[in-house]
């Protein structure tokens, strides 16, 4: 009987060695940064990576690895006032990840990955709405909108200090009300037509002015040509011949005119045709 109650003993004990083993044992992985405490005491500040026994003691451990708010398969708006003021709703999305040369001060300050997170959070959201407050509803929707994201980003990790590094931020879609947004596309369409009228406008000028500028320069060449004249008669009278000796020509072709007298008086000088 007494060899059964060793023997009974002997298993109870090992049983409770197996439990302290498996309940006492912290595992670490190497994207984790593990505090390890005692009684709300630090007794060791970076836990390395492995099983460690922490029987008597708690581990805190801080993802290292990359966080994404919203998480995986939801969406988060936020709504702001823009500086005209506008309020408007945005779906933000931020990644963000621990600094490993900070979590024993955010270990000191928030004691939690959790409470750690609510005020991550709220930093970004604050952090969105103070930067869509520099920004007018026209400078969202202009050529700026690019870099709409990274003052977002800014200004969260502005807000956020050493708690953790804002690595991207991404406005995916800004709202605004209907009455302003039918009035942004109207002023959109009158601008394109505003464009589009100046651009024939000014096809319509190089029209005229190339009109123009042929007419100056005919008038300039008949001044030239006059001038000419004036100073040269002679230039005058070769012109004049020229002239004569093309209207006789044309007066003597045709297929009924055998014969044309060439001086004489101007009787003389109508063609002779065919009977």
């Amino acid at each position: 009987m007494a060899r059964f109650g060793m023997i009974g003993g002997g298993v109870l004990a090992v049983l409770v060695a197996l439990l302290v083993v498996f309940t006492g044992c912290t595992k670490v992985d190497q994207t984790d940064y593990c505090i390890e405490t005692r009684f709300g005491k630090v007794v060791t500040d970076h836990m390395n990576t492995g099983m460690a026994m922490t029987v008597f003691s708690e581990a805190t451990c801080f993802p290292l690895t990359d966080v994404n708010f919203p998480s995986q398969g939801s969406t988060e708006e936020i709504e702001a006032q823009t500086a005209d003021p506008v309020t408007v709703t945005g779906d933000v999305g931020v990644v963000y990840a621990y600094d490993p040369a900070s979590v024993n001060g955010v270990f000191i300050a928030k004691r939690t990955p959790a409470a750690a997170e609510i005020e991550i959070l709220n930093a970004i959201r604050e952090g969105y709405r103070t930067a869509l407050a520099g920004w007018t509803v026209a400078d969202i929707f202009s050529n700026r909108r690019s870099e709409l994201s990274d003052s977002v980003r800014a200004h969260i990790q502005r807000k956020l200090g050493t708690l953790a590094m804002i690595k991207r931020a991404y406005v995916r879609d800004i709202k605004i009300p209907k009455t302003i947004e039918d009035a942004r596309i109207g002023a959109v369409a009158q601008a394109q037509v505003l464009d589009s009228t100046l651009k024939r406008f000014a096809i319509d000028s190089v029209a005229a002015r190339a009109t123009v500028i042929r007419a100056q320069a005919q008038a300039e060449a008949t001044r030239l040509q006059a001038q000419a004249y004036a100073s040269n008669p002679a230039l005058l009278e070769l012109e004049r011949s020229k002239a004569l000796a093309e209207g006789i020509a044309r007066a003597c072709s045709g297929p009924q005119i055998t014969t044309c007298v060439i001086g004489g008086t101007v009787l003389d000088a109508a063609p002779t045709r065919r009977p």
